[in-house]
Order: C-alpha cells, then sequence, then structure tokens
C-alpha cells in the first residue's frame, strides 16, 4: 500500500516542516520533505491534511485501560478494545500495565497478554510494564496492599517465565528487603527498571542506579513530597541524570506550574508522557473498578472512596495540548516527550518516534485543539474522523 499525506505541518519531533509531503510504502516512511522536494509515486493515495499537524505516533509506557475495560480483565477480547480505544488517540505503541494481585492470578494475567502479543505481532500493544508487585505498602496509592509480594527472584521468575520476556519495564520499591537482588536479576534480562511506589531515601536512590533503575513511574505521585533535609525519590528524579521520569501530565496529577518546572529541571529530552489511563478513560461518569477496589470517575478525575486519585482517564494527545497551552513548553518538545522519549526507553528509536526515511509508518494528524482526526500504524489507516 502506498499512501501520501499532503499539506499539513510536520513535527518530526525535533523542527517543524510546513507544507510538508509524508509518502508511505509498505509499511515505512519512504519519502519525506517539503512539497517541493518529494515526489509522489503513482498509484498513490493521497490525503490532504492541510491545516492539520502531522507527528509521530505516541509511545504510551503505562497503560492499564480505557474504554471501559483493562488489561488485566480475565476477557480476552478487552486487550484489543484497549489497544483499540488508545488507537483512537494516537498511541500506535502502547505497554499494556498490570498490577499487583494474588499470584495464580497475576501470573494468568501475564500469559493472558503475552499470548495476546504474539498472537497479533501487527498490534500496538508490544510489551508489558509490571506496575508492582515489589511495591512500598506505606505507598500504595490505588495499589490494593493485600496484593503487594514480597521481593524475590524466585518469584520474579515465575513472572518472567509468565511474560514470556515481554516484561518491558517494572516498578519497584528498591527500598524493600529483596528489592536489589530482584532489580539485579531483570536487569540482567534487559527489563527497564522504574522506581515507584517508594520510601527509599536518596542513599537507596543511588543504589537503585547501580543496580538497573533508570526511570521514575509517575512522578511526584505515589512519593514523598520533597523534604531538604531528608531527601527521597522526588531529589533523586529530578537531581540524577541517569534516570528519566514520566509525567501524568493532566493538570490533576501535578500542577501545571510543577510540570513547568519539571521541563526546566529535566528537559525535554527527561520526561517521558503517559497516560497511566484505567478501564474508565472515555467513559461516562460513574463506578468503576481497580484491584478488586471500587473506583469513582467525576469530571475526568478518578479516585478512591477515600479521595486518593485511582490513574487517570488521559490520552497522550490531550497531555501534548495540558504540556503547551499549560506548562509553556514548545510543540517539538511535547511530541517528543509523547513519542521518541518513550521509544528510547524501550530501545526502539531506531523504527519509532521519529519522522524520517526508512522509520515505521506510525503518525498521527491532529487539529488545532489537538484532537485526532487520523492514526496510521504501520502505513496502514487505523483511525480516520474526518480526513479523506
Amino acid at each position: 500500500m502506498k499512501l501520501a499525506l499532503i499539506g499539513g505541518e510536520i513535527i518530526t519531533p525535533f523542527r517543524s516542516v510546513k507544507n510538508g509531503t509524508i509518502v508511505m510504502q509498505d509499511g515505512q516512511i519512504s519519502d519525506i520533505g517539503k512539497a517541493s522536494d518529494v515526489r509522489i509515486p503513482d498509484e498513490c493515495e493521497v490525503i490532504d491534511v492541510s491545516g492539520y499537524v502531522v507527528t509521530p505516533g505516541f509511545v504510551d509506557l503505562l497503560v492499564h485501560g480505557g474504554g471501559g475495560r483493562g488489561f488485566a480483565d480475565t476477557d480476552p477480547e478487552s486487550i484489543g478494545i484497549v489497544a483499540d480505544y488508545f488507537l483512537r488517540h494516537g498511541s500506535t505503541t502502547v505497554l499494556a500495565s498490570l498490577y499487583a494481585k494474588p499470584k495464580d492470578q497475576l501470573l494468568a494475567d501475564l500469559r493472558r497478554v503475552a499470548d495476546y502479543i504474539f498472537a497479533n505481532p501487527t498490534s500496538n500493544v508490544i510489551g508489558i510494564h509490571m506496575e508492582g508487585p515489589y511495591l512500598n505498602p506505606e505507598l500504595k496509592g490505588a495499589m490494593n496492599e493485600e496484593y503487594l509480594w514480597k521481593p524475590s527472584v524466585e518469584s520474579w521468575n515465575e513472572m518472567w517465565e509468565a511474560s514470556r520476556g515481554l516484561i518491558k519495564i517494572m516498578t519497584i520499591a528498591p527500598e524493600l528487603d529483596g528489592s536489589l537482588h530482584v532489580m539485579r536479576a531483570a536487569a540482567l534480562k534487559g527489563v527497564v527498571l522504574s522506581i515507584g511506589h517508594s520510601t527509599a531515601n536518596y542513599e537507596q536512590i543511588e543504589l537503585a542506579i547501580d543496580h538497573g533503575a533508570a526511570h521514575v513511574t509517575h512522578m511526584f505521585n505515589a512519593m514523598k513530597p520533597l523534604h531538604h533535609r531528608d531527601p527521597g525519590v522526588v531529589l533523586g528524579a529530578m537531581l540524577r541524570n541517569e534516570l528519566k521520569i514520566e509525567l501524568i501530565a493532566d493538570t490533576l496529577h501535578v500542577h501545571p506550574a510543577v510540570m513547568e518546572l519539571l521541563l526546566k529541571l529535566k528537559g525535554s529530552n527527561g520526561i517521558i508522557l503517559i497516560t497511566d489511563s484505567i478501564r474508565a478513560g472515555g467513559m461516562h461518569e460513574g463506578e468503576y473498578e481497580f484491584a478488586d477496589q471500587k473506583i469513582f470517575m467525576k469530571g475526568s478525575r478518578a479516585f478512591l472512596p477515600n479521595g486518593t486519585l485511582a490513574g487517570s482517564t488521559l490520552t497522550l494527545n490531550k497531555a501534548i495540548k495540558n504540556m503547551i497551552k499549560k506548562a509553556n513548553a514548545k510543540m517539538t518538545e511535547s511530541v517528543r516527550m509523547a513519542s521518541l522519549n518513550g521509544a528510547k526507553v524501550l530501545n526502539i528509536e531506531d523504527r519509532k518516534g521519529i519522522l524520517a526515511v526508512g522509520k515505521d509508518a506510525d503518525l498521527v494528524v491532529m487539529n488545532d485543539e489537538f484532537e485526532v482526526e487520523m492514526t496510521i500504524h504501520q502505513g496502514e489507516i487505523k483511525y480516520k474522523r474526518s480526513l479523506g
């Protein structure tokens, strides 16, 4: 299939090309540039996207669910429903995020997601973010404390085998007894270790970095506030360049002024925009469930009965908008934080997160309100709202 988009503003995401043309063939970008410099081949479907912005497909590293379903649902159809929901919102690469459950149930979740990924190699779901189960109950957030596990290499190996090697990121509290042994074992498998739901002090953060930690899960959430005499995860995340940070840019989890501060401190290369979306994403207000607990959604806010925030209902197109409109980020910076930065974490930046010849043809077309008008995944139109 040959497909060309003409007339739009292309965000590469390092620069902007106005009145640009992108040509796609066999799932890859075959030509890109100013309209005057690009020849459109014969027998090519051409779509005029004048007045719209064209960006790389978004890469979301932390997604629990959306569209009324969750990756941890036992119904095997749920995985595809969540995957399609996020394609409609521009996420062409997604990690299915699982959370702590009793061992038999969690291992079954890992097997089910792994089976789906292997059976659907062209899906936008490419791996797993295991949020837990080795988390500190003091900062459990919306996790069910009864289901948290004590760290052990033996139980980690069971999870790894159940996932068939598809755990790409694991959130862990490095201060727990046994966590460093687990981190070492996971790091040797190539898993990105992410500090989260943790009371670790600064010295423990440094030790965690030496044991493979390179990432921080949903910055400021499920971690102690910054204290000038007792620094912990917050200071470690902001100060240590080894650590990339995830940011839920919905303005509820982190105040816009703090979002702007993070951008100044970490730079656009040090932040990965994520959604941490739960099954309530894209749904109406009401009652939902997460980790066998009641969740309520009012407006765009999802929370436990005690008021604790429980994931989000965010999509990355909205996160980009919030960073630009409320945190003074540039368009190129915001798109980079939602695409290339996540691809780098997963070691797939040779194919994903950037618009250039030879890269995968994963693209998003947005209007001036940052609404997704079209999603192209591996050269195929997967969602089209009104274009063409």
